[in-house]
């Protein structure tokens, strides 16, 4: 099926493998190599591809070479992280040695870089990948994008010439890389729709009871204005009210911040660490956002004619 799928034009690669190379989905098992004693084996994740695989998506080849396409000879390429579970010095000690994974035992060819084959949830785990003659359960192909939509007509007729009795079914990487992470995904549109409801809630509540507290104040107000007070002197009889209530907020939810994002960072192997500056970002954006709810009611209080004010009081 190859020759026949890489003669089709706007195809510049094809290799075929068990599992994509983004997917928690992949093979476990057992590996003993023959520098270490035969009693002391740990498990290895394997992947089943073709010679093809490393140079389609460009995995690094640090030392000895690609696999063979033979389906009679057993060969294995190791990643780095396997290379320092065994307890090998260099990369190039591995070359030539005997590694025999789910029974199966082969010659180290070659060391390949470490590349994340999983999601970022999980550390990079020692990865064996060696060939199955033609028992693949996908196929990868490069394609042109320039005729994207041809070719792929071109692959589903071709496909259903060699198997008739086969839906012809296709995806691109970057479906399988987002998949990984559709969970994820999902969650922060959650907290962001929640996130601006609750803005947009808590600056409903705070212009209430602002205008709550200018219908208290109005006669407190009138007499100000009327012994010389600015605007801004109502603006700050208002604000440091709140000041001090969004001061007391923040000492109360900032840990419980740090706490909850820390947390859903830990899932991930590889994630950074929440540092004081997002906390203060969120503070100074809080005290803007409040004080422009305050602002608007306060000005409007202050503008009031002090005479019809205290007239009505």
């Amino acid at each position: 099926m190859k020759s026949e799928l890489n003669r089709l034009s706007g195809i510049d690669n094809v290799t075929f493998f068990d599992t994509p190379p983004a997917s928690d989905a992949i093979g476990r098992s057992n590996v003993q190599f023959d520098t270490r004693p035969e009693h002391e084996q740990f498990m290895i994740s394997i992947k089943a591809v073709d010679n093809q695989y490393v140079p389609m998506f460009k995995i690094p080849l640090l030392a000895g070479r690609n696999l063979n396409p033979s389906d009679t000879i057993r060969e294995y390429l190791l990643n780095e992280t396997a290379i320092k579970a065994l307890g090998l010095k260099t990369i190039d000690d591995a070359i030539g040695k005997a590694a025999t994974i789910n029974g199966r035992r082969g010659t180290v060819v070659g060391v390949v870089k470490d590349f994340h084959f999983r999601s970022l949830r999980t550390a990079i785990e020692p990865l064996g990948m060696t060939t199955r003659g033609e028992a693949y359960g996908s196929c990868g192909l490069k394609i042109n994008l320039s005729d994207m939509s041809s070719t792929i007509a071109r692959l589903e007729t071709e496909w259903t010439k060699i198997y008739p009795s086969y839906i012809f079914t296709y995806r691109f990487m970057d479906e399988d890389v987002e998949r990984l992470y559709k969970l994820d995904n999902v969650l922060l549109r959650l907290i962001q729709a929640f996130a601006v409801v609750a803005i947009f809630v808590g600056c409903l509540g705070l212009y209430g009871l602002v205008s709550f507290m200018a219908t208290q104040k109005t006669k407190e107000i009138g007499v100000r204005k009327v012994l010389g007070a600015k605007t801004s002197d109502v603006l700050w009889l208002f604000g440091k009210e709140f000041l001090q209530l969004l001061l007391i907020a923040f000492l109360l939810a900032a840990p419980l911040g740090w706490w909850f994002t820390n947390s859903w960072l830990n899932d991930f192997a590889y994630h950074i660490e929440p540092g004081v500056g997002i906390f203060v970002l969120a503070i100074i954006i809080t005290v803007l956002v409040t004080f422009f709810t305050v602002g608007f009611r306060s000005v409007k209080a202050s503008l009031a004619n002090p005479i019809k004010t205290l007239r009505s009081e």
